[in-house]
């Protein structure tokens, strides 16, 4: 019997591709065939955890929209649009029988815009070029990681230690305009805000040692909850790695 409720933190990538993160990538249509067979194979792998709840990147204030929509598609008259909250979401929790769909997200605006040109008002050229390499480096990874393994591939490459270890570069920006504007420190606590603020509505879904909750967000996200989630004395982190491998 389980001691502590368990969590696992699904990274994905947007399959609607909105490219609202500041990494740009171009991924095919998920609701072309092909994409919708690798889906529905993620989708059985995720049930191998059973998990009691599934919580996907919306606000809690959005709710009952959401709500609406996964109650709809339970009853056949919604159909699925191309984003990962319908495609994994929606699937993975119908599959279970759950009858409730939960939003853990907390929006907050990031203006990496304003840490770039300050550092370029600093001169800051060491900064720069490593940033610029980084993203461009991790959009061809994910890229590559699609082309060679469609989303199953992508997902692992999304929830793997070298993706993780990208996250190093908020404590590059936080260094930006220390002493004077603290652009960067300020941009990284924001970040790390909006994460926290994630965890606790998490945390608040683990009522029961038993629940086991199934996390799906940005692969951005996983690194704070992965620390938030394996810090906590309440909660047991689940890697989700070995499901999809």
């Amino acid at each position: 019997m389980q001691e502590r409720a368990q969590v696992m933190v699904l990274g994905t990538f947007h399959m609607e591709n909105p490219n609202l993160d500041y990494v740009k990538t171009g991924y095919g249509d998920v609701l072309s065939e092909p994409y919708q067979q690798q889906i529905q194979e993620v989708v059985a792998r995720l049930l191998r955890y059973r998990p009691t709840h599934v919580a996907v990147e919306a606000p809690p204030d959005a709710a009952p929209a959401l709500q609406e929509r996964y109650d709809q598609y339970r009853a056949g008259g919604y159909t699925l649009g191309r984003n990962e909250i319908d495609q994994l979401g929606f699937r993975t929790a119908a599959a279970m029988g759950h009858s409730r769909i939960f939003g853990i997200d907390y929006r907050l605006d990031l203006d990496f815009s304003a840490v770039l040109d300050e550092a370029g008002k600093l001169g800051l050229t060491g900064f720069l070029n490593a940033f610029e390499r980084m993203t461009r480096s991790v959009a061809e990874a994910q890229e590559r990681a699609e082309a060679d393994g469609g989303v199953l591939g992508l997902l692992r490459y999304l929830n793997s230690p070298d993706h993780d270890a990208m996250h190093g570069v908020y404590l590059q920006i936080a260094a930006v305009g220390a002493g004077a504007s603290y652009v960067g420190a300020r941009l990284v606590a924001d970040w790390y805000r909006r994460n926290l603020f994630m965890f606790s509505h998490i945390a608040d879904l683990a009522r029961q040692p038993e629940d086991g909750i199934l996390v799906l967000v940005g692969a951005g996200h996983r690194p704070l909850l992965r620390q938030f989630i394996t810090e906590s004395p309440d909660l047991e982190y689940v890697d989700p790695l070995p499901y999809l491998t």
